[in-house]
């Protein structure tokens, strides 16, 4: 059997696959705001530590775009004075470990002073510890999305990522939140502090402990290489880590063909990025 041929079986399987999960996982019907500062562009705001010189050198740009902040931005002063319109988290560690579940809503409940949606992953309502931290502020309104990962055919990923009914696999953060952007009114996604320059951080130690040096805007100072701690509270081995590499990365091209089918486009403005699927510009 040809290579062609296995690639299409091997489509059609995991297509098949990608259904199970949607009928297993994912929820129906998920609400999007409808209204925006800016419906034609969208700035994702990811976590690295190039984000600071970004906002710093081009005020102007980032105050033109409708903006989307990600996971712990809230902690950093970035939160308050850019003021985003809209939040995604992904990560299960924030409704699984409590220090981070009080950390992340505790501190939005008590920052968010103008109107705010939080998309949140549908798993997340399997564990509704983080709801009562929120309820005190009228201004964050919660819209639940689905993580659910989606593989196969591109044109079947297509049809799913436009319902809303799973995302490519959803390694990191960026993942979905550039699918959610693509989901809404937005002709132009950019991309700012989506480093991704994770390979030269990762170390061995002589006891055969995996440490990665996870720099982010906010903590880029005080940070220090670590392990990477896994759903099931684990540090992840080497070829784990590797691994959700290589799905990331392979995901953004994904998410780029969506992109293209949709006539839309992702721009990455991240100076030194390691993502190699989309657009680039300097500003």
């Amino acid at each position: 059997m040809g290579d062609q041929s296995m690639k299409f079986l091997e489509q059609l399987w995991q297509s098949f696959l990608s259904v199970v999960k949607i009928l297993l996982q994912s929820k129906g019907r998920t609400s999007l705001p409808k209204s925006f500062k800016n419906a034609d562009e969208l700035l994702i705001l990811a976590n690295g530590p190039s984000l600071n010189s970004t906002v710093e050198a081009h005020p102007e740009f980032v105050a033109s775009k409708t903006l989307l902040a990600v996971n712990f931005c809230v902690t950093s002063p970035l939160f308050e004075s850019l003021r985003p319109e809209l939040y995604l988290i992904a990560d299960p560690l924030f409704w699984i470990v409590p220090e981070k579940r009080v950390q992340l809503f505790e501190t939005m409940a008590q920052k968010t002073s103008w109107p705010m949606t939080l998309f949140m992953p549908a798993r997340a309502l399997k564990n509704r510890a983080w709801q009562p931290l929120l309820a005190s502020n009228p201004n964050i309104r919660v819209a639940i999305y689905n993580t659910t990962p989606i593989e196969g055919f591109q044109g079947f990923c297509n049809v799913i990522f436009r319902q809303g009914w799973g995302v490519p696999r959803p390694h990191n953060v960026l993942i979905p939140s550039i699918a959610m952007g693509l989901r809404l009114p937005f002709k132009r996604v950019y991309l700012a502090g989506a480093d991704h320059s994770w390979l030269p951080e990762i170390s061995v130690t002589d006891q055969n402990v995996v440490l990665m040096h996870q720099k982010h805007f906010y903590d880029q100072n005080q940070s220090q290489a670590a392990t990477v701690t896994q759903e099931n509270l684990k540090s992840a081995k080497l070829y784990t880590i590797l691994y959700h590499m290589y799905v990331a990365f392979k995901s953004y091209f994904v998410l780029e063909a969506f992109a293209q089918k949709q006539g839309k486009e992702v721009i990455n403005i991240t100076p030194g990025s390691y993502i190699d699927a989309f657009k680039r510009m300097k500003l």
